[in-house]
């Protein structure tokens, strides 16, 4: 039997960090795999769970098992995206993670990021202190609206970010600020 080839898209230079390992995490991480260059012992996945690190262990991927919260973003994630030479890349495929502070962190640091939806911290769609209108998905898009609209009118160079409007199993629709890589 011949070996599969696939083409390569990119090159992420830097460490690779995939926050959650869900449905999507499992489906993702064969995709990065296949279609970038990248050194995969500098990839790591961080997940509250466990039941997955057989699997990461079985593709050579380092798993942290933690929550990424409002508290502990910043102290987790700025040593993990910032080791090493290269351009980090953070992959956020989880909920109850903040996305307008992860991006902004990314921006800080000139890491690249790429989300499946503007997400809140734990506890948005459930603060009595605002109107059911405030906590819907439209207005939580609406906050990123103008992050958006900052980072198309900064000049170059400004690190790459992409956010989906939705993404699930079945289909996604994209929208980006910019495309996540540079083709190779």
């Amino acid at each position: 039997m011949t070996k599969q080839t696939y083409p390569v898209y990119g090159e992420i230079t830097g460490p690779i960090v995939m926050i959650g390992f869900g449905s999507i995490g499992r489906g993702t991480l064969p995709l990065i795999e296949r279609h970038f260059k990248f050194d995969k012992s500098r990839m790591v996945v961080i997940d509250p769970r466990n039941d997955e690190a057989e699997l990461l262990a079985k593709h050579g991927v380092k798993h942290i098992q933690a929550h990424v919260t409002k508290d502990n973003y910043k102290q987790l994630l700025k040593p993990l995206l910032t080791e090493g030479a290269g351009q980090g890349f953070l992959v956020n495929l989880s909920v109850d993670t903040g996305s307008v502070d992860l991006m902004k962190l990314c921006r800080k640091l000139d890491v690249l990021y790429i989300d499946t939806v503007v997400e809140p911290w734990l506890g948005f769609y459930f603060d009595k202190n605002m109107k059911n209108s405030e906590r819907t998905n439209y207005a939580l898009r609406e906050t990123f609206a103008p992050r958006r609209r900052r980072i198309r009118a900064a000049p170059p160079p400004s690190p790459p970010a992409a956010q989906t409007r939705a993404w699930s199993r079945g289909s996604s629709s994209r929208r980006s600020s910019t495309s996540p890589t540079k083709p190779a």
